[in-house]
């Protein structure tokens, strides 16, 4: 005889125990019987089972009490249906998640959506935090609401092509360096230049809705009033490195060059943490971008993803971690590593890695059309390494921000042992979106992605938005 001891425990207890189930788990719950079904469908349950999925990414843990009172009996016929009272249908959030992700694995573009304004090449393509900004060689720049991907303001932001763009959304500034060397700070709602100020020798820009962020071709990075175009505060130049990406976390800012990876604070300029990049000196670097704890590096033979651990706790105390903001890389760890074959660099028109999931995405243009141009790059895989060097307990002393030379070591023998991936060629089982890629004629030009979303501007001018979440 089988005994349901489940439905026999106390609600608290029987949340308790799903908590600890992944999403499939809850899922296959639902099936066993009707109590079943009636525990498993709060939900504060998907709301843990979501968060516990996404904590290496960073995203906050905290979970609502359940909808169930200790008083309640939820097992009952006459029982009340679970309240759904908290802020989204995570069980929705959790199946879009999941579809999502599987076709990102295999590749499967859902929709698509093409924007026209620009009459020259796209250049520069930025999206997050609900809008998009499209920059072409004339130097216009439109203004693209995400939910319905409307035009809302056309800006003349530069004379000639822009080279770099960088926006605020919360306080409605963007700043757009040309290819001229003028930075130029703009309201995007008033249309109105909030300041100018020469920049010739910029190599990246970056900018949240606190700072403006510059690096000089000279390693220096300067941290720049937005409002007013007055440099703040700056570096001493890192000798000998060209700066290549600048990505703001919270109140710090993680600085890529061709060698090093450094986390800076903002605030007094100190280095927090240091870590060799695990790469030979014979090596070639080109370009790297940083996003979350993912480090994109373009060399002159692949192009490697390397992903390091999130760090939960800082041994430099003047380097505080709020866990429930974006976790840093820990640098005193190995990465993850994958060593990507890519086509030959000169026919490679853009790199773009975005979004909580960080999916690393290049395009080429060796091909008449968009089919079989934007390229899905695999996720590194685990090291199958242990540090013993760091310990909570060990001396303060010993301690150091700086990763230790077997770290470094070890990251290295683990890419030169790595074996060459080669990704996934997106495409679509979605007979309209697929004629639509082998028939458009398109080029690529530039490239951005955030989570499910890519945007693709082509050299005739369009912004090709494909989306990989499954559609309704």
């Amino acid at each position: 005889m089988t005994i349901d001891i489940l439905s026999r425990l106390p609600v608290e207890l029987a949340y308790q125990i799903l908590n600890k189930l992944s999403i499939a788990d809850v899922v296959s719950c639902q099936s066993v019987s009707r109590q079943w079904y009636w525990i498993s469908v709060d939900q504060s349950i998907w709301k843990h089972a979501f968060l516990e999925r996404e904590r290496p990414y960073a995203i906050p843990r905290s979970v609502l009490a359940p909808s169930y009172s200790s008083t309640q009996t939820p097992f009952s016929p006459t029982a009340p249906e679970p309240s759904i009272t908290l802020d989204r249908d995570w069980k929705q959030y959790c199946r879009s998640r999941v579809i999502s992700d599987r076709n990102w694995r295999q590749g499967d573009i859902q929709s698509l959506l093409t924007l026209t304004y620009h009459h020259s090449a796209i250049v520069r393509l930025r999206m997050k935090q609900g809008m998009l900004l499209s920059g072409d060689m004339f130097g216009h720049v439109a203004v693209w609401d995400t939910e319905n991907y409307a035009c809302q303001y056309v800006i003349e932001a530069a004379v000639g092509p822009i080279q770099l763009l960088d926006f605020s959304a919360k306080a409605m500034v963007m700043t757009v360096i040309s290819r001229s060397g003028v930075c130029r700070i703009w309201s995007i709602e008033t249309k109105c230049l909030i300041c100018s100020f020469p920049a010739y020798d910029v190599a990246c820009m970056t900018m949240n809705d606190d700072h403006l962020v510059l690096g000089g071709r000279d390693g220096q990075v300067q941290v720049v009033d937005f409002m007013t175009g007055a440099t703040v505060k700056s570096t001493t130049a890192f000798a000998e490195e060209l700066l290549q990406d600048i990505y703001i976390q919270n109140d710090t800012m993680v600085i890529a060059t061709g060698r090093h990876i450094r986390i800076i604070s903002i605030d007094t300029l100190q280095v927090l943490s240091t870590c060799p990049l695990p790469i030979s000196p014979s090596v070639r670097t080109f370009c790297s971008v940083f996003h979350i704890r993912s480090l994109i590096l373009l060399t002159d033979k692949h192009l490697l993803h390397i992903e390091w651990e999130a760090l939960y706790k800082s041994i430099n105390r003047d380097f505080v971690i709020d866990q429930d903001k974006e976790l840093p890389p820990n640098l005193l760890k190995p990465p993850r590593v994958q060593k990507i074959k890519v086509p030959p660099i000169a026919s490679i028109t853009s790199i773009a890695i975005g979004g909580n999931h960080p999916r690393v995405l290049t395009t080429n243009a060796d091909r008449p059309s968009l089919n079989g141009t934007i390229r899905v790059c695999p996720a590194p895989v685990l090291p199958t390494w242990e540090d013993d060097s760091y310990h909570e307990d060990a001396p303060e002393a010993t301690k150091t921000t700086t990763a230790a030379p077997s770290v470094a070591a070890a990251a290295t023998r683990l890419l030169e042992s790595a074996e060459e991936e080669t990704g996934i060629v997106l495409s679509s089982q979605v007979p309209a979106v697929a004629e639509y890629l082998e028939s458009c004629g398109l080029k690529p030009s530039f490239m951005d992605v955030d989570e499910d979303v890519i945007v693709i501007g082509t050299s005739k001018g369009d912004i090709v938005v494909l989306s990989m979440m499954p559609q309704e």
